[in-house]
């Protein structure tokens, strides 16, 4: 019986290296699908943050249009006031001179 035990001893130990080596090959697969998954989960936020980066994009030049429209009116406001004013009185002082002239 002695050799019996030692041959399930020696089975068994040869079952724990098989086990361990099944398991090590277990642990790699889940770490390698977690890597993968990993990597679809990074190209997934790149693909989200380059939408957004575009949309990001798309609003800061509108803003700006908007922006560059509302000083080109306000200048031409600004400048039609000033001009009127500034105008205005060179309009006055051609008229002034035309009255000038009548005088």
């Amino acid at each position: 019986m002695a050799s019996s035990s030692s041959s399930s001893s020696s089975a068994s130990a040869s079952n724990v290296v098989s086990t361990d080596s099944h398991a090590d090959d277990a642990d790699l697969a889940k770490v390698w699908a977690e890597l993968s998954r990993g990597e679809k989960t990074a190209q997934a936020l790149e693909s989200n943050l380059t939408n957004l980066e575009k949309k990001i994009d798309a609003l800061l030049a509108s803003v700006e249009s908007q922006h560059e429209e509302q000083i080109g009116d306000g200048d031409g406001d600004g400048g039609a006031t000033a001009t009127t004013s500034t105008g205005g009185g060179g309009d006055d002082k051609d008229k002034g001179g035309n009255a000038d002239g009548k005088s």
